[in-house]
């Protein structure tokens, strides 16, 4: 079963939490609910939940913001990739990291257009550049579909003599297991892992 009961209780006494923060849940609040029919079939269901399932009004796309799609080929198994950078003056300060971003929402929700802003947010404070995988989703493509995606692409980054030492994992939500399916199969398969994994959870 599906619920969407989330909300942002306000607590005053949480005076630890910074102003930013404050401000996003404020913005949160105001994020209507999906109002769904969980007595429709899973695909309607997974289909209305994608409609509505976006952090691109919340966070939206800078406007300085570069984003490129590119198809990644490993071995006959193709990938979409999106090159996402955020001009920076400071071009000489990790400009060799890639950080591999891979969305959240459940292994079902998702894509380049509800990330795309934060994604770029990101590219900017980390100095970095952003590497947004759309791996296929449920129910469509049943794990381990998202894991043989998310291999694919770090196996023809490899073959485009990209150090591991150079790559970083990230993942919010569900992708934080994503990222330690990718580790495992990586170990398993006895390929060297990444630099590092970062796995935000809330």
């Amino acid at each position: 079963m599906l619920s969407l009961k989330y909300s942002f209780l306000p607590d005053q006494s949480r005076s630890t939490l910074s102003a930013a923060y404050q401000a996003f849940e404020e913005i949160m609040r105001k994020v209507p609910l999906a109002e769904l029919d969980l007595n429709a079939d899973i695909f309607t269901v997974i289909k209305d939940l994608r409609s509505v399932f976006t952090m691109g009004t919340t966070v939206p796309k800078p406007s300085q913001c570069q984003i490129k799609k590119e198809i990644f080929d490993h071995d006959g198994h193709s990938v979409e990739i999106y090159w996402i950078n955020y001009p920076r003056r400071k071009s000489q300060i990790n400009s060799d990291i890639l950080l591999l971003y891979f969305h959240g929402g459940g292994y079902m929700l998702g894509d380049i257009y509800s990330y795309s802003g934060f994604e770029c947010h990101l590219s900017c404070l980390f100095n970095v550049t952003i590497l947004h995988l759309e791996y296929r989703l449920c129910p469509e493509h049943p794990l381990p579909a998202s894991i043989d995606d998310a291999v694919a692409l770090y196996r023809a980054l490899l073959r485009n003599n990209i150090s591991p030492s150079q790559i970083l994992i990230m993942r919010d939500l569900a992708g934080g297991g994503l990222s330690l399916l990718t580790i495992q199969t990586l170990i398993t398969r006895q390929l060297s892992a990444p630099r590092g994994v970062i796995v935000l959870s809330t």
